[in-house]
């Protein structure tokens, strides 16, 4: 319906619009010819005078429609057209218009009538003013033709004003017999006048294009010298909605979540717009549209990569908020949320729903976080690079350390000595002392592929009892590091996992701690390794572009979502084959199991992103059938299920609406809705704790 009424609004004005620019051009022509077939003896006939007069009527009609309709056509696409400077030069030139239209109306006219004879006697400035007219209403028709393409301001007015001069010499040479020796010199000084603009226009013309050449080469440089973000056709596709817009145009990517939000009909998310684009706004990529820039096309296929852009925090004092009494609570019980763009971590009591503190300032979009073995600390690593050790018995923030530019996945070895985070960039892996948090080692990921070596991004990091295993997300393979031994050596690598199409993502271990599961997301499959033997199983079909996160277990089925489409795909860990493919309405990030009573047989799932965002689903695992579908804040994002350390309720978070809500985990009603800052995810210390690889 929105669409509807933007095209219905547009065609009305654009008809208007066009209609007046005929009557424009046709009044000002008409005026304009009358003058030059009286130009012989200087004189207009009283019939010729009448209609002159009604071609000026029809001008000023003509004038006022094109008013109405343009500022109902700016008021559709203004973004677009405060832009071009072919959108200014055009109103100049309408400016010039209306001004000489009243001049010509209310002084020229009255001033030349000739009563004695009945006629109207010519001059140079009604000569004059003739041909401005006409060229200006043919000018403003020639903008409405090629507004698509911006020829800047100062071009068009040059390439304007040269045909007023060209318009007047015209007419100059019609007018030349009859014409007075002080309508001559009138003549000249306009000629002058409008060959210096002229000059003037084109001198700036060329000033300015030797300006933007020079930028533009200087910005052709600056990407080989900085490094640019890159993105394929499927990380851009994932992107597809109007809360999470992210388009291509000429190879550019643009999030454009901002702008979609505003005008979702209008906006093809996740597409290639080149077409639509410049079909819209011209050849060139507007000013207003770069600045929604975050990186370039590359070829290939998969998901490579999904972040946009950031400004990193070149120092971090993160400190805390307290709300209850210190060591009041439970640490086993703590619902800790990441509030993503207020850089928070929200602590919350499990047990009662109370908020019991904050953690601020712990760095650009908080990510992934690990606890020791006796809940008496909390490792965080920040996208920007930060990790961040806190008490959890006193939410005191204890230490922060610089471990990379772009991080992304955290582990902790079983024995609490070691801390592993892994990098986006650069490409590494790098192992702490957990106690010090000083940097032990660091292992570059780097890998020859068809010759080539290349730095490969860290994706999901876990740990096997004292080993870490860590996904190399752009090289498709896994590789092992032992802590136990001096020097963390690399003990196994495994290659070309997902027919080696990138990327690895997220991993999780089965609840035994037997097997390790990562999402080879180009492939759309789960492969899988046997941590007993080393030695890899098989790799299982899943929806489009996996996404583990932390995994969900019930029995013998593990339970793994897709983030290109509504599908869970339920895994039999005895045959390792899809046991059921389980639909839901639409992309999804997390699955969640109450691991510590096997007894209860549900898995909280969520959609993420398209239509049916604000819903979470309840599966019952024993028919892996959907046998609830809630929806915590209709049409708001709502995802990240995660369990009470009691398992007695279900922490929701809802990022578009700033609230965490609490359920029942047996009657699915709602218990308690919280406020947050964005919320993105939420951990409970207990159970990550106890859960291998958490």
């Amino acid at each position: 319906m929105e669409l509807f009424s933007y095209l219905g609004l547009h065609t009305a004005y654009l008809f208007v619009f066009s209609v007046s620019l005929g009557l424009g051009i046709g009044a000002s022509v008409l005026s304009h010819g009358l003058f030059l077939l009286a130009a012989k003896d200087g004189k207009i006939s009283r019939d010729e005078f009448k209609l002159l007069n009604l071609s000026r009527k029809v001008s000023w009609v003509a004038i006022f429609m094109y008013g109405f309709s343009g500022i109902g056509l700016f008021t559709l696409a203004y973004e677009s057209m405060v832009e071009l400077g072919i959108f200014y030069a055009s109103m100049t030139v309408a400016a010039i218009l209306i001004a000489n239209e009243v001049l010509f109306s209310f002084r020229h006219l009255p001033r030349i009538q000739d009563t004695k004879n009945g006629g109207v006697v010519l001059d140079a400035f009604v000569l004059e003013s003739g041909a401005i007219s006409a060229v200006s209403w043919i000018f403003l028709m020639f903008h409405h033709v090629i507004y698509r393409t911006d020829i800047g301001y100062f071009p068009f007015m040059a390439l304007y004003t040269a045909s007023v001069v060209l318009a007047v010499l015209f007419t100059w040479f019609i007018y030349r017999h009859s014409v007075r020796k002080h309508d001559t010199r009138i003549l000249k000084r306009s000629l002058l006048a409008a060959f210096l603009l002229t000059f003037i226009f084109i001198g700036t013309w060329y000033t300015e294009a030797d300006y933007l050449t020079k930028s533009k080469n200087i910005e052709e440089v600056m990407p080989a010298v900085a490094g640019e973000a890159t993105y394929t056709v499927d990380d851009v596709a994932l992107h597809n909605n109007s809360e999470d817009c992210w388009l291509i145009i000429d190879r550019k990517v643009f999030n454009a979540t901002e702008a979609s939000r505003l005008h979702p009909a209008i906006f093809n998310c996740g597409e290639d717009v080149s077409e639509n684009y410049h079909k819209n706004h011209g050849e060139v990529i507007r000013d207003k549209m770069m600045k929604f820039y975050i990186g370039e096309l590359r070829d290939g296929k998969g998901i490579t990569n999904v972040d946009v852009p950031f400004t990193k925090n070149l120092t971090l004092e993160p400190y805390r908020e307290l709300y209850v009494d210190e060591g009041s609570w439970n640490p086993h019980n703590l619902m800790l949320v990441v509030e993503k763009d207020a850089e928070k971590l929200l602590a919350i009591d499990g047990t009662t729903h109370e908020l019991i503190g904050r953690v601020h300032d712990v760095g650009f979009q908080p990510h992934t976080s690990v606890f020791s073995s006796d809940a008496k600390f909390m490792y965080i690593i920040s996208r920007d690079g930060w990790l961040t050790k806190i008490s959890l018995e006193t939410l005191e923030p204890i230490q922060s350390v610089l471990v990379g530019e772009n991080s992304r996945g955290t582990a902790l070895t079983d024995n609490d000595k070691y801390i592993a985070i892994g990098n986006y960039a650069p490409g590494n892996l790098v192992i702490l002392d957990a106690d010090t948090m000083e940097i032990l080692k660091t292992i570059a990921l780097n890998v020859t592929i068809d010759g080539k070596e290349i730095e490969s991004r860290a994706g999901a990091v876990v740990e096997d009892g004292n080993r870490i295993i860590v996904a190399l997300k752009d090289a498709n393979s896994v590789w092992a590091i032992d802590t136990d031994q001096s020097n963390f050596p690399v003990t196994d690598k495994f290659e070309n996992i997902g027919e080696n199409i990138p990327a690895l993502h997220d991993a999780f271990l089965t609840p035994n701690g037997e097997y390790y599961i990562v999402a080879s997301q180009g492939s759309k499959t789960a492969w899988v390794l046997d941590l007993t033997t080393m030695k890899p199983i098989t790799e299982i079909e899943t929806g489009e572009t996996p996404h583990t996160g932390p995994g969900a277990a019930w029995g013998d089925y593990i339970y793994v979502p897709a983030l290109g489409e509504g599908l869970i795909t339920v895994i039999d860990t005895k045959t390792w084959k899809p046991a059921k493919y389980i639909k839901t309405g639409g992309p999804g990030l997390f699955v969640r199991s109450y691991s510590k009573d096997p007894s209860y047989p549900y898995v909280w799932a969520d959609t993420a992103f398209g239509d049916y965002k604000d819903e979470i689903y309840v599966i019952d695992a024993r028919i892996n059938e959907i046998v609830e579908t809630i929806i915590p804040v209709k049409g708001e994002s709502s995802w990240h299920p995660e369990f009470t350390y009691d398992g007695k309720f279900v922490y929701i978070v809802s990022q578009t609406a700033n609230e965490v809500e609490v359920y029942d985990a047996y009657t699915f009603e709602i218990v308690k809705r919280i406020e947050a800052n964005t919320p993105s995810a939420i951990s409970n210390v207990g159970l990550r704790i106890e859960e291998p690889g958490l």
